[in-house]
């Protein structure tokens, strides 16, 4: 079978699909439609083994505020959709499966136009707009969390999970971290958006969080090295997330779905700080949720501080069993349940 995979804008759109093509590349042929940017470079190994083709067409995204721009968006979808449609044209897939953003909504559009069947998946408690737009043209949308009741197409599957994280090894994290082991490790990840002010707080933090290591996820440029030492380090990626995750004890993240599925599914526990400027809202929901579960704690941006961060980390620290407790229980990996959806789409 072939399969189109779509999704972009942020790694939230693109690394769930990369859970899906791990489990999927030996047995169907498969390709990407993305921007050139963000999902190129992320599904940069993928493409260099051959595992996936990828194709790019133009994209845009909606800004949320008043702004003239807004008014061409209309003309630029109609491009972008006779892009896509275009390149399904060539590739006569049997499926299209969408992970949502703005990149993927010209290509779900090109679907339905050429009776391609479709498959969108949402992480968010909501659905994006682009999903919200996509699931008027999808033949089936799954969600992470319950869907809501008035949805016929909807089913709840779960979150897309990379199966290799589970494989990491302590020992392995730690060496590339640089820490020894002897203090819990405190992991940080600003995610690919908005990083800046919550590195700012954890920098702040090196001095007064005692009797931690704090290793910072900071994003392409964001390093400063002057600050390294050998109880705080700072990179700008990894490549073997599956072994830092191994290593570390408790992690401060965003609130993107998709990772705190991640977190919650390899029991680490979490602070999670939402992005609030630019967002519809979804990544404080997402936390919310996972906060009622007793999984994780939420720290909203406005109240973003040295001090409440200080407080949050140590309370996870103080009651990390608990928190691993109820993750254990919840259960929302969803991955064979979603390869089971797609190739029930090959008979």
């Amino acid at each position: 079978m072939k399969i189109v995979f779509t999704g972009g804008g942020t790694a939230g759109h693109v690394v769930p699909n990369i859970a899906l093509i791990e489990e999927l590349k030996n047995k169907h042929t498969l390709f990407y439609i993305g921007a050139d940017g963000l999902e190129k470079q992320l599904l940069k190994p993928y493409i260099e083994d051959k595992t996936l083709s990828f194709f790019a067409i133009e994209a845009h995204k909606l800004v949320r505020s008043m702004t003239p721009k807004n008014l061409l968006l209309p003309f630029k979808l109609i491009k972008s959709v006779s892009q896509a449609k275009k390149l399904l044209k060539e590739i006569k897939p049997d499926l299209v499966f969408s992970k949502g953003g703005y990149v993927a909504l010209p290509v779900v559009i090109a679907a339905k136009g050429l009776k391609i069947r479709c498959i969108l998946h949402e992480s968010d408690m909501t659905l994006g707009l682009s999903n919200k737009i996509g699931s008027l043209y999808a033949d089936k949308v799954l969600t992470t969390f319950e869907p809501p009741a008035h949805s016929k197409k909807a089913i709840k599957c779960g979150a897309p999970i990379r199966q290799s994280l589970y494989e990491g090894e302590r020992a392995r994290g730690l060496k590339l971290m640089g820490f020894d082991g002897t203090r819990p490790v405190v992991l940080v990840m600003g995610g690919s958006l908005g990083a800046a002010r919550l590195n700012q707080t954890v920098r702040e933090l090196k001095n007064t969080l005692s009797g931690a290591d704090i290793f910072v996820i900071c994003g392409k440029g964001k390093v400063d090295v002057s600050l390294n030492d050998r109880h705080f380090r700072q990179v700008e990626f990894v490549t073997r997330m599956k072994d830092i995750f191994a290593a570390s004890d408790v992690c401060v993240s965003r609130g993107g779905a998709n990772s705190l599925c991640e977190l919650a599914s390899l029991q680490i526990p979490f602070v999670a700080v939402p992005l609030s400027k630019n967002s519809r809202g979804e990544q404080l929901e997402n936390a919310r949720f996972f906060q009622r579960a007793g999984c994780g704690l939420v720290l909203e941006e406005d109240s973003l501080n040295e001090k409440t961060l200080n407080e949050k980390i140590g309370f996870l620290l103080d009651n990390k069993l608990h928190f691993k407790h109820n993750q254990s229980k919840l259960r929302l990996d969803g991955t064979s349940r979603i390869v089971g959806e797609i190739n029930s789409f090959a008979h």
